[in-house]
């Protein structure tokens, strides 16, 4: 009996040596045979280093595997090392377990040629080579059918009402368990190209980190990271739930280069180089059920965008950041915390023949195929001539579906800011080019909404120190409805001389302007106030060498509507409704002018007394007293014409480098606290009968022109005169004194010649504002540096 336990325990032994040797070499086999006959199977040359199983520790291991392009050359799908862990002893208690999935140096170069890829012979082989495919198509339909059945009669609990398959229960479902952990992917590369469109995207060190594949209620997190060979790097988390499908995903893009998006470029616009870095971190939470009522927060950011166009001109910015507060598709809420443009610059070029720069950059062929498509589509839901299906009438009608009602969009923007934006435009149309640059354009607003009005402003910066300021309040989506203020100040006429030249065949020489409009629009009902002050305005003689679009005698109808101080000033009101096809702003303001034209010409006196105060603008502009710029000491701003006679004392400056300007002001602090209590009381009285809080220059010039003797303001004079501290109107003026200096300064400063060593703005010792008798003004002293 021993003997026979000896003997029986030998072929054990021997037969579990041949087993284990036959694990051991099977794979050394079974490479070589798939090596060999690789064509065979997928119509491709496949190389293989090495094929090792341990029968141990059932670890298979492959090194340098690779499927190689039709040269039988040059690699397709590759990697370095391929191994895998699995625990065959777990299937005693149903568990089909993988306890380690590793890949280092995966390779993949997809390329494509239009609908072609560099795989599409591999699946066309393989499509021959399944030659039961045909044979069997009509059983496949029928067991197609059988399992369709067997679905719909499925209980509910394997799918919820969206049609969304529950994977945790149908993992319960299945006779074994599922567990797979160390899922690990390390240094990949992976390359697409776009052969027709010249593109190339190469993920580097690209990796995958599942520590755990849970098919139950238990989180699932999956780690994908890889850098772009361009420049960038991408990060995403994800984390899920088989159970209750819910899923976060988070998304960190780094200083992705836009660079190499150039190629898809070429389909739309014509351009020389395009560059920049696209930011995102981003995160989604929600549940795969229904996907598109996930929230979605975060932040997104361009940096260093330069479009480069093919006349080397560029446009585009230094940043944009926007902030994601909440971004729901299915609600249509977007909630938006900030949107930050810095350091944007553009330019528009306008050509002979009705182009600009954008035409150029823009492909005709792009939009015209868009607008093509765009028309036949119209065109088709016009006359009703979608293809019919011949077997329609055959089927039993049934009711359409009630359309899912659309929720309203809720949109916001808690803050929008744009600053250190530049925008130029060249007018190539003209007899002499223009060019023009607007600096230091600035926009602010808040709490910006489609549906309850808004406030937001708008500055920005004109050659030779003059500015523009927007005020707007309204409603995106009621146009009809809003409020617009518009202001100009010291705009120096003489940069648009090109288009009087052009136009009149004067070339403007001199002269600044100031305009400020107010606007209210109620049901599409325009009520505006517009007020043009032009100070200094001259022409230089006429080209005769030019034919110009209009005949204008310019130099007299600058001499009619001048008045004694050199200003042309007048109001436009313009009243309408916008939608009404006849109305027109252009019209009225040109009646306007041409009636006041008609008016001024038929007044002698107006004549006479231009012809006396012309002398001195002969040989330049009237300046009264050489030395002296006269102001109003209760205002904080200066006029058009302050500013212009500032600034030509500067000229000298340009001319001689060694002279220095000193503006010193002066005003007696009693005199003017008492005119401006006055001014003051007026403007309180004004305030209140016209319901007003705050007020613009229209207002102001309204409050200049109320008379002391007016009843009404006397007796609110008589009221409220006493309430007003004498004291704290000298620290306003005071104070408004000072800002007067450092805005003359900051227009002085842009003039030609002066710099920091040669101009001086400052007030005049407190001693010396006490003596002071004559009218509030800048006494300019020049000395030698």
């Amino acid at each position: 009996m021993r003997k026979v336990l000896k003997i029986f325990a030998i072929i054990i032994a021997v037969l579990i040596v041949l087993i284990l040797a036959a694990l051991k070499f099977a794979p050394s086999f079974a490479k070589d045979y798939i090596v060999a006959h690789s064509e065979e199977f997928i119509g491709r040359k496949v190389a293989i280093a090495d094929i090792d199983l341990n029968p141990l520790t059932f670890t298979v291991n492959i090194d340098s595997f690779a499927v190689f392009e039709k040269d039988g050359q040059t690699p397709f799908v590759a990697f370095e090392k391929f191994r895998i862990n699995v625990d065959p002893l777990k299937l005693v208690t149903k568990t089909a377990s993988v306890s380690e999935i590793y890949m280092k140096g995966l390779y993949a170069r997809v390329i494509q040629h239009g609908d072609k890829f560099n795989f599409t012979d591999i699946l066309d082989f393989l499509a021959k080579a399944d030659s039961t495919a045909d044979s069997t198509a009509n059983s496949t339909a029928q067991v197609d059918s059988v399992a369709q059945s067997a679905a719909a009669t499925t209980d509910s609990t394997t799918s919820d009402s969206t049609g969304m398959v529950n994977a945790a229960e149908i993992a319960a479902g299945l006779p074994i368990n599922i567990s797979v952990k160390n899922i690990v992917f390390e240094k990949g590369n992976i390359i697409y190209q776009d052969t027709k469109v010249g593109s190339k995207i190469q993920l580097q060190d690209f990796g995958i980190d599942i520590p755990a594949i849970y098919l139950s209620n238990k989180q699932t997190d999956v780690g994908v990271s890889f850098k772009f060979a361009d420049g960038g790097d991408l990060n995403v988390k994800v984390n899920a739930n088989a159970a209750t499908n819910d899923v976060h995903v988070g998304v960190n893009l780094n200083k992705f280069a836009l660079a190499c998006g150039k190629p898809y470029l070429n389909d739309f616009i014509n351009y020389k180089d395009f560059s920049g870095f696209l930011s995102t971190q981003i995160d989604v939470e929600g549940n795969l059920n229904d996907i598109l009522s996930a929230d979605i927060k975060g932040t997104v950011s361009l940096d260093s965008i330069v479009l480069t166009e093919t006349s080397d001109k560029t446009i585009g910015v230094g940043h944009v950041g926007v902030g994601i507060a909440k971004a729901n598709l299915n609600e249509n809420d977007f909630h938006i915390d900030s949107v930050i443009v810095d350091g944007a610059f553009a330019h528009l070029d306008m050509f002979k023949g009705g182009k600009t720069n954008i035409d150029v950059l823009l492909k005709k062929n792009a939009a015209s195929e868009t607008d093509s498509a765009a028309v036949a589509a119209d065109q088709q839901l016009v006359l009703g001539d979608a293809p019919k299906d011949s077997t329609a009438t055959s089927e039993p009608k049934t009711e359409p579906k009630a359309a899912k009602e659309e929720k309203p969009l809720k949109a916001t923007i808690d803050k929008l800011l744009v600053h250190n934006t530049t925008v130029s435009a060249s007018d190539m149309t003209i007899t002499k080019p223009f060019h023009y640059t607007v600096s230091a354009i600035t926009v602010n607003g808040s709490n910006i909404n489609f549906d309850t009005p808004c406030a937001v402003t708008v500055s920005a910066a004109f050659p030779g120190g003059g500015s523009l300021n927007v005020k707007y309040k309204g409603a995106i989506n009621d146009l009809g409805n809003m409020d617009a203020y518009i202001s100009v100040k010291n705009l120096a006429l003489k940069n648009f001389s090109n288009y009087s030249h052009h136009y009149t065949g004067y070339p403007l020489s001199a002269g600044t302007m100031a305009f400020a409009s107010e606007n209210k629009i109620k049901n599409f009902e325009l009520d505006s106030k517009n007020t043009i002050d032009i100070y200094n305005l001259d022409v230089a003689d006429k080209d005769e060498n030019i034919d110009p679009e209009f005949t204008v005698p310019m130099k007299v109808g600058l001499y009619i509507l001048k008045d004694k101080d050199d200003k042309i000033q007048f109001d436009v009101p313009v009243k309408g409704n916008m939608k009404d096809p006849e109305f027109s702003v252009l019209k009225i303001v040109w009646k306007t002018v041409m009636n006041l034209i008609v008016k001024v010409a038929l007044s002698p006196l107006k004549i006479v007394g231009n012809v006396a105060s012309s002398g001195a603008g002969m040989v330049g502009i009237d300046l009264g007293k050489n030395d002296e710029v006269v102001i109003d000491a209760t205002s904080a701003t200066f006029t058009s014409e302050q500013y212009a006679k500032a600034s030509k004392m500067t000229e000298a400056l340009a001319k001689d480098k060694n002279l220095k300007l000193v503006f010193t002001q002066y005003y007696n602090p009693k005199k003017t606290a008492d005119a401006y209590k006055s001014t003051k009381l007026k403007t309180e009285f004004y305030k209140q009968s016209q319901g007003k809080e705050t007020l613009n220059e229209i207002d102001e010039r309204a409050i200049a022109e109320i008379k002391d003797s007016d009843e009404a303001f006397e007796a609110y004079a008589k009221e409220h005169g006493a309430s007003i501290d004498t004291k704290a109107l000298r620290k306003e003026l005071s104070a408004m004194a000072d800002k007067r200096n450092q805005d003359l300064l900051k227009v002085l400063m842009q003039q030609n010649g002066v710099n920091k060593k040669n101009i001086k703005v400052i007030t005049a010792p407190a001693s010396a504002l006490s003596s002071h008798r004559g009218k509030p003004m800048y006494k300019v002293t020049v000395d030698v540096q």
